[in-house]
């Protein structure tokens, strides 16, 4: 069973549905769950567009908060800075977590092959089990 679960969220529908399978998770394991989101902007080196991406991942994370209370799961939020993958990995470690939750957005074949999926990324680099929802 999982101990520590960690739910990377941005808000898309794909995310809201592994919030979903991370509530049941952690719902039957008696875990809490760590939500991170995370800050990044297309625009290198632009603190204002990254304090924008910053308010926008807390004001989806504040709403999860709620849903967490109705379904009894203690949860736990956070926004880090960075490249998605890699900020999702260097949680789920620093964490310790035995579990990490992620949406999948499906996309077109063009698409996955010029843009990657960061759910592969973070199954290719997570040192612990990665359940992917979509």
């Amino acid at each position: 069973m999982f101990s520590k679960i960690l739910l990377a969220y941005d808000g898309t529908e794909p995310s809201d549905l592994a919030f979903e399978r991370a509530v049941e998770v952690a719902q039957q394991a008696h875990a809490p769950l760590h939500v991170v989101a995370v800050a990044w902007s297309a625009e290198v080196e632009t603190h204002a567009s990254l304090d924008k991406a910053r308010v926008q991942c807390w004001e989806y994370l504040k709403r999860l908060r709620d849903r967490g209370v109705e379904a009894k799961v203690d949860l736990d939020l956070e926004v880090v800075e960075g490249t998605c993958s890699e900020q999702i990995v260097a949680a789920a470690d620093r964490l310790d977590a035995d579990l990490i939750v992620i949406g999948h957005r499906k996309r077109r074949l063009l698409s996955r092959l010029a843009e990657g999926s960061l759910a592969k990324r973070v199954i290719d680099h997570a040192h612990c089990c990665v359940l992917v929802a979509g």
